[in-house]
C-alpha cells in the first residue's frame, strides 16, 4: 500500500527525474529536460549532495514538496515554490503510468494545498497544457480558476520575413523607456499581469546611449536589438529581441496595445526578424498571451511553430472549502501533467 510523504531531496531526486520522464516523455520542453538532467546530477551527488543541503537552506526551499511511495519507490510527485509572501507555485505533478487513475494525483494536490495553507499561504498558481484536459478537469475540482493562457513559440533555421505591411516599425527610443512601461500595463491582459506585474525598473535602459546600451548587453552576452511602432506618435507596439552571442536561445517579447491589435502585428514582426532572416545556431522562443492570435499567425508565416498553449491558473486558499485542504481519496481521477514552460515541460 502506498503513501504520501515530504519529498527527501537528497534521496529522491534522481529517482524523481526518472519519474517525470516516464509521465511526460516526448512532452518535455527543453527546459524539462534541463530540469531532469539537472535532478540526475544532484541526486546522484551522494554525499556531497547530502551536504549541500543539509549546508543551503535556500537549496532546501527549491525542492519542497511531496512524493507518493509505493514499496520504497517513487511513483508520485508534486513540487511547491513561494514565489511571495502569500504566494505559492505548484509545479511537477506526476504520476507513474501503471499507477494512474487511482486517485493519487488528487491526494497529492491536497497534501501540497494544505501544506501550502499552512505555512501561511493564500495564493496558489499552476499551469497546465491546454491539451491535458484530465489535469485542467482535477485543478478545477479543487477550486482553481483560469487567469489567461500563453502561446510558447520556436524557430529552428531562418525566419521568413513578412510582406510589405503598409506600416514600419522603427528604432526603439530609449528616452521613451517609461512609455513602453505604461505600455506593457495595457498589453497585457488582466489575469496574466496579476500574475506577474511588470516592474519599472525592468524597462529602464543600462544606458541612455545606443551605443553604450548596445555594449552593456553585449558585455552580458547578448545583441539587443528593440523596436517600437508608433501612432500619432504614440507608442501602440513594442519588440524586443535578445539574441545569445553563444548561439543557444534567443528571446523575443512583444507588446501589443489591444486598440491596435490586428493592425501592427507584421509591421512589428518585419521590424524585430530581420537579425534572424540569416542562419543562426540555437532557437528563437516567445511566450505571448493567447490574445495575440494576430501576432501568432504572423509568427508562423514566418516560421515559427506553436509548441504548446498553457493554462495559467491560480487559487484562493482563503475561500476554499476543507475537504481541499485534506488527504482525502476524493474521486478516482488522475493527471499526468500540470506544468510547463519553465516547470517541467
Amino acid at each position: 500500500m502506498g503513501f504520501i510523504r515530504m519529498m527527501r531531496p537528497e534521496r529522491d531526486l534522481a529517482d524523481i527525474a526518472d519519474l517525470l520522464e516516464e509521465a511526460f516523455g516526448e512532452e518535455l520542453s527543453r527546459e524539462g529536460r534541463e530540469l531532469i538532467r539537472d535532478l540526475r546530477f544532484i541526486g546522484r551527488a551522494g554525499v556531497l549532495g547530502g551536504l549541500l543541503f543539509a549546508l543551503d537552506s535556500a537549496l532546501r526551499g527549491e525542492f519542497r514538496g511531496f512524493v507518493w511511495d509505493e514499496g520504497g519507490k517513487v511513483v508520485g510527485n508534486v513540487s511547491v515554490n513561494q514565489t511571495g509572501w502569500d504566494r505559492w507555485h505548484i509545479s511537477n505533478v506526476a504520476v507513474a503510468p501503471p499507477y494512474r487513475s487511482k486517485g493519487i494525483a488528487r491526494r497529492l494536490m491536497q497534501a501540497a494545498l494544505s501544506y501550502i495553507w499552512d505555512q501561511g499561504g493564500r495564493w496558489v498558481t499552476l499551469q497546465v497544457r491546454e491539451d491535458n484536459p484530465v489535469a485542467i478537469s482535477l485543478y478545477r475540482s479543487l477550486g482553481f480558476v483560469e487567469l489567461g493562457r500563453v502561446v510558447e513559440m520556436e524557430l529552428e533555421g531562418t525566419a521568413r520575413l513578412p510582406g510589405p505591411s503598409g506600416g514600419m516599425a522603427v528604432d526603439f527610443d530609449l528616452s521613451r523607456w517609461e512609455e513602453e512601461y505604461e505600455l506593457a500595463l495595457a498589453s497585457i491582459p488582466p489575469g496574466l499581469l496579476w500574475l506577474e506585474r511588470p516592474r519599472l525598473e525592468g524597462f529602464r535602459p543600462l544606458s541612455f546611449t545606443p551605443f553604450l546600451n548596445r555594449l552593456a548587453y553585449l558585455a552580458q552576452g547578448y545583441d539587443l536589438h528593440h523596436v517600437m511602432v508608433l501612432r500619432d506618435n504614440r507608442m501602440v507596439a513594442t519588440a524586443a529581441l535578445w539574441r545569445s552571442l553563444l548561439g543557444k536561445r534567443h528571446k523575443l517579447q512583444f507588446l501589443i496595445h489591444p486598440q491596435v491589435r490586428g493592425e501592427v502585428e507584421e509591421a512589428l514582426a518585419e521590424g524585430i526578424l530581420r537579425p534572424l532572416v540569416k542562419p543562426f545556431r540555437g532557437i528563437a522562443y516567445t511566450r505571448i498571451p493567447a490574445e495575440y492570435e494576430g501576432l501568432v499567425r504572423v509568427l508562423e508565416g514566418a516560421g515559427f511553430r506553436t509548441v504548446r498553449v498553457l493554462l495559467q491558473m491560480r487559487l484562493d486558499l482563503e475561500n476554499t472549502g476543507k475537504e481541499v485542504l485534506s488527504y482525502g481519496r476524493g474521486e478516482d481521477e488522475d493527471t499526468e501533467d500540470a506544468g510547463g514552460g519553465e516547470d517541467n515541460g
